[in-house]
């Protein structure tokens, strides 16, 4: 139980670290989507985190950088022009991990061996209603493989969200994953993510109900407790 965002999250992971022999992280929780094609209550399984919170503000009319860049003036009302906030270029982290010179990263990978484990729980039956009022129109599912992103903001803003999806292939986002993968990294341990999907980023009448909200954090930890049983089994059959 971190608490929200990047800085509780990876201190709670690292006194973990420091205190216990552990072999994996397992991190769950929920997030908002950034694609139209998750729906409320279904559980992702990404292969890649990134920090899209990590980004430096860029003179008026300067020359166009190496990374992604935001330019404010693409959403200037009624139309589209120069805008004195400039530009915001997305900035790599500085990973600095266990007997490895330091490299930066602006893609965080979760451990393939955890992720493949976790393909075995395609077929999970994930929680449709939270009472005989209060149901999904459709079942949902476990995703797998897509992309998510960690910033120090909950985000509720369609424009912005449509940008990550559209700049970076993000589909959730969230304010805590990428700070424990870091970490994780960090100290050579293997890490692993499941999100729930709780809301539409920026708010959509297809992602609305806050009655339905919490199947989000319900199907994730349902998906936690199902791989911890898979990562038990794969264990017990490697040490034999």
């Amino acid at each position: 139980m971190t608490g929200e965002q990047t800085l509780n999250a990876g201190i709670t992971v690292q006194i973990l670290l420091d205190t216990f022999e552990i072999k994996a992280i397992v991190h769950y929780g929920t997030s908002g989507s950034a694609n139209d094609s998750l729906n409320l209550g279904d559980v992702s399984i990404p292969n890649y985190v990134a920090f899209t919170g990590s980004w430096k503000w860029k003179e008026f009319k300067s020359a166009e950088g190496i990374l992604t860049e935001l330019k404010f003036g693409a959403f200037n009302l009624p139309e589209k022009g120069e805008n004195l906030l400039a530009t915001i270029e997305f900035t790599p982290q500085q990973l600095y991990s266990v007997e490895k010179p330091m490299e930066e990263i602006f893609w965080l990978p979760i451990e393939p061996k955890l992720f493949n484990i976790s393909t075995k729980l395609q077929d999970i039956q994930l929680q449709q209603c939270v009472n005989e009022t209060y149901c999904l129109p459709e079942a949902p599912k476990v995703v797998y493989g897509l992309r998510g992103s960690t910033a120090d903001i909950y985000l509720d803003n369609a424009a912005y969200r449509e940008f990550l999806f559209k700049e970076f292939n993000v589909s959730t986002v969230d304010e805590e994953s990428a700070a424990i993968v870091m970490t994780s990294l960090s100290n050579g341990v293997p890490c692993i993510v499941f999100r729930g999907v709780s809301d539409l980023a920026g708010g959509d009448e297809k992602l609305s109900s806050t009655s339905l909200s919490s199947l989000a954090a319900v199907n994730a930890l349902s998906v936690a407790v199902d791989f911890i049983g898979l990562f038990g089994e794969e264990a017990v059959i490697n040490d034999q």
